[in-house]
């Protein structure tokens, strides 16, 4: 078909594998035990709109969907890594969250916990204002009952590492690295 498609065009030059991106094989399998042969089909499509299509597999909302179609008993906790502002409009799933917000030119960090990401952070935050990134974590629904309690230890580990409003005692990690060999990604 992409054959007869490349001779209607008047183009013939352009490569047709670029313009209609399709490639597939069919798998012929011979049961010896079922006495017959079985046919599978496959193939690959090239991503129409490989943005959209990017962010949606990246998103906790479509892992959280392919945990329960695989049956996954224990549901884990679904980190995301530090996107800038820009971008918060489109997140796709980001409910029941403890999330960071970093203002890179005044140089501070505002943990906090949300029901609804998206919804959370398009109201405004006195204490951060002018922050340009953000990183979220999705909680599993078995741990919603404790993100305010989780939220409120985040900040106090933070608080212990960062100078802050309430005195607490610092040490300062400027220089330091993270010793820990378990990093989720």
């Amino acid at each position: 078909m992409r054959s007869l498609e490349q001779r209607l065009t008047a183009d013939t030059s352009e490569d047709i594998e670029k313009t209609i991106p399709f490639w597939e094989f069919l798998d012929i399998e011979y049961g010896r035990n079922e006495g017959g042969f079985r046919f599978v089909a496959y193939y690959r499509q090239e991503p129409s709109f490989p943005c959209l299509f990017e962010r949606l597999v990246e998103s906790p909302g479509l892992k959280r969907v392919a945990d329960e179609l695989e049956g996954k008993k224990e549901k884990p906790i679904y980190k995301q890594d530090w996107r800038p502002r820009e971008q918060l409009a489109f997140e796709i799933g980001a409910t029941n969250v403890l999330y960071l917000l970093l203002d890179t030119q005044h140089k501070l960090l505002y943990a906090g916990e949300a029901k609804d990401l998206v919804s959370r952070l398009s109201q405004p935050h006195r204490s951060i204002p002018r922050w340009d990134y953000y990183r979220y974590n999705v909680l599993p629904d078995r741990l919603t009952p404790f993100r305010l309690s989780l939220e409120r230890m985040l900040i106090r580990d933070l608080a212990g590492l960062l100078p802050n409003k309430k005195g607490v005692t610092t040490h300062s990690v400027e220089g330091f690295t993270l010793a820990n060999d378990k990093i989720d990604k």
